[in-house]
């Protein structure tokens, strides 16, 4: 094994709950494969508490490994001879994980440490600290991406999302060739009026000089004008374009997903376009003018001196070098901000929707001090990048100072020998002055290039993910749903749901019951598709497996009515259509055939109420009625309720039943519920959820027969 490649791919991370994704991103990167801890750490289920080896292994698996989950031993180890992930004891209590390169006769095992870096250890040492004696192997399989495919990926998404602005760029270059020609004008004028228009006192040769400078300086403010309003058009359209597409993939990628990620954390993802905009502006605008100014201002200082020319050559690179010698420093400190530009976003978002909770238990002062230990590091993280800059900026300006006092003193050492004119001189150190910030803008263009690249990785890391798959079997109907032997879990956890099997029929309402966390919950959503069963299956009309339909088809007969009633911005009647557009008297009748036009009505302004943010205007028992009319506008053929009823008072928990009974023929209907009294009256039957497996089911007589967690609520 190369130590080399091992030396440059080894991971360092310091929170010890990264320590097994740091790992398991060695070895990706070892392989030459691409990948970010944040994505590692939502395949692997990892928390503030760490991972588990099942964690890693299902995140191996779904990165182009075959993982393996084994016990092993020291003399295991020797004949593997690939690299191993470890689960170690350290310091007699601390678990961690260790990679094992291999080993060599000589110095023993090469390990690779998230806390500490690369070290050799003898037989006894590590078989001291890996008392599991657990180990995960992996090898590549034909699935495994690789850095060039992913490289090969973001080239073609970004000429993709750039395909429509090639002319608007193209046409900005152009005149940027014109600006950067037509911005010699001043320092050539500035030697032929010295050296020639001057000592001739020639008014008339002296006004038509001015004259047509007047003429190219005018013609030069209106290009700049010209260009810059083609850039911002492309700057509009490409914000326009890259927005519409990361929010649209945003809201295809499966529900998994948004578990995993802080609203704030998405958020910062969106902003990243500008970032990413600003540079290609530039590198439109400034780049192409700095180019052609460098070149240009090159070739007439050969011309006035070829010595001049020289000194040039040699003297320029010293900026590039300087930037080179800081690159990995901005690169890092560049990652830095934006992380926690996400985290604090994050915090932000999270404490406003908590405001509520904060304040009745006088958590103000907690929440001020983390706030502004978060933003603190932040702002440190943004000083920190300023740092770098400013330490830039004077290594910079000194070789500016050094190179204009070089030219200056050789061209003056001209002058005297008559070697050249005066107003050569003059052209050439104005020349000079502009070539210089060309040139460091040039060196310096690395850093916003870094930091674009690095947002639009972010970017592309979510636009890669694999969208909900939509193909299948269209289907017009839904009835019956039959789950067998079903079995689920959580990235990195044990299993919630074992061997689940239940019926679900059109014409009856069943319900689950269980305690808090049993995983009622988590099965609707796996019927909702937004988790993949691990084992078993869900057969829909006797014919389909869930994932084989096509998801739209399936969702367009499914309704659901949450624990959390999602209330949108506008007012009732747009919380109803979601955005469909129809007939207000339509809508008005499908409110007065189930009666909920009663309800609607109490508002201050009936169905045109405006509800607020979030719906902060109305009650619980409000938001589930909307959520109730809004369901049922659908049609659904499978009506999922978790929680339906919970902040219902009696009047209105009873209507809803009502209606349950009138649809309860043309629907499948399964309830999700704490609230065992309702059922009672209303299931046909019930599931006993305890531990993760059905305990029991039957209707309120049946399960009355036996001590279960349904029967021990009456018996209370």
């Amino acid at each position: 094994m190369n130590l080399k490649q091992i030396q440059k791919t080894h991971v360092l991370q310091l929170d010890q709950s990264d320590c097994g994704v740091a790992c398991l991103l060695s070895i990706i990167q070892l392989n030459d494969g691409d990948c970010t801890l944040e994505k590692l750490r939502a395949l692997s289920g990892t928390t503030k508490q760490g991972t588990t080896i099942l964690g890693l292994y299902q995140a191996s698996n779904q990165l182009g490994f075959t993982a393996e989950g084994c016990t092993a031993d020291i003399q295991a180890l020797i004949n593997h001879k690939e690299a191993v992930i470890l689960h170690v004891i350290i310091d007699e209590k601390l678990q961690h994980y260790i990679i094992c390169y291999g080993y060599d006769a000589d110095k023993g095992f090469l390990i690779g440490d998230p806390a500490k870096g690369l070290s050799y250890l003898s037989k006894e040492t590590l078989d001291a600290i890996w008392i599991s004696k657990s180990c995960l192997t992996l090898a590549m399989n034909t699935s495994f991406v690789k850095t060039t495919t992913t490289k090969q990926s973001k080239q073609k998404w970004f000429l993709s999302l750039l395909q429509e602005d090639y002319k608007l760029l193209m046409l900005s270059v152009l005149l940027g060739v014109f600006i950067a020609g037509l911005g010699m004008t001043m320092s050539i004028f500035s030697q032929k009026l010295i050296d020639d228009i001057l000592p001739s006192e020639n008014k008339t040769k002296l006004f038509s000089g001015i004259a047509l400078l007047m003429v190219l300086l005018l013609t030069r403010v209106g290009v700049i004008v010209l260009r810059e309003f083609f850039l911002m058009q492309q700057s509009k359209d490409f914000n326009n374009r890259i927005n519409s597409q990361f929010y649209s993939t945003l809201l295809h990628l499966p529900k998994s997903f948004f578990d995993t990620r802080k609203t704030g954390e998405l958020v910062a993802r969106l902003n990243d376009t500008q970032r990413i905009q600003k540079v290609i502006k530039q590198l439109a605008s400034s780049l192409v003018i700095d180019v052609l100014v460098a070149i240009i201002s090159t070739v007439f200082l050969f011309i006035y001196s070829w010595q001049v020319g020289i000194i040039c050559s040699v003297s320029l690179p010293v900026y590039f070098i300087i930037i080179y010698c800081s690159n990995k420093k901005i690169i890092q400190a560049q990652n830095g901000v934006m992380q926690n530009y996400a985290i604090n976003e994050s915090n932000y978002i999270s404490s406003m929707q908590g405001i509520a909770t904060i304040k009745n238990n006088n958590k103000q002062l907690t929440f001020s001090k983390a706030n502004d230990l978060i933003f603190g590091v932040f702002q440190d993280k943004i000083f920190n990048l300023g740092k770098i800059n400013i330490t830039l900026s004077w290594q910079s300006g000194i070789a500016s100072v050094l190179f204009l006092i070089i030219i200056l003193i050789y061209t003056s050492i001209q002058v005297l020998n008559k070697d050249i004119k005066l107003g050569e001189l003059m052209a050439v150190l104005g020349i000079s002055g502009g070539l210089l910030p060309s040139i460091a803008n040039l060196a310096l263009i690395s850093i916003p290039i870094n930091e674009a690249k690095i947002a639009f990785n972010r970017m592309h890391e979510f636009a890669s993910i694999e969208k909900e798959k939509n193909e299948g079997s269209i289907i017009s109907s839904l009835d019956s749903i039959i789950i067998d032997s079903l079995s689920f879990r959580f990235a990195g956890r044990k299993e919630l749901l074992k061997n689940i099997t239940l019926s679900l029929t059109k014409g009856t309402i069943s319900a689950i019951v269980g305690e808090s966390g049993s995983g009622k919950s988590t099965l609707g959503q796996i019927l909702q598709r937004f988790y993949n069963l691990e084992n078993g299956s869900i057969l829909i009309n006797n014919e389909f497996q869930l994932n084989d339909i096509e998801l739209d088809s399936y969702r367009n007969l499914i309704g659901v009515i949450p624990q959390d009633i999602t209330i949108f911005n506008g007012n009732v009647i747009d919380n109803i259509l979601l955005g469909e557009h129809v007939d207000i008297e339509n809508i008005g009748a499908f409110l007065k055939q189930y009666g909920f036009d009663v309800y609607f009505n109490r508002l201050p302004q009936g169905v045109a109420t405006i509800l607020g943010e979030e719906g902060i205007n109305l009650s619980g028992g409000q938001k589930q009625i909307i959520a109730f009319a809004r369901v049922l506008y659908k049609k659904p053929e499978f009506l999922i309720l978790d929680e339906v009823t919970s902040a219902m008072d009696r009047n209105t928990e009873k209507f809803s039943m009502q209606i349950l009974q009138k649809i309860k023929n043309d629907c499948i209907i399964l309830f999700i519920s704490h609230r065992l009294h309702t059922l009672k009256q209303f299931a046909d039957t019930i599931y006993v959820l305890r531990d993760g497996i059905i305990s029991n089911s039957g209707n309120h007589e049946v399960l009355m027969q036996s001590d279960n967690f349904y029967s021990d609520y009456w018996k209370v």
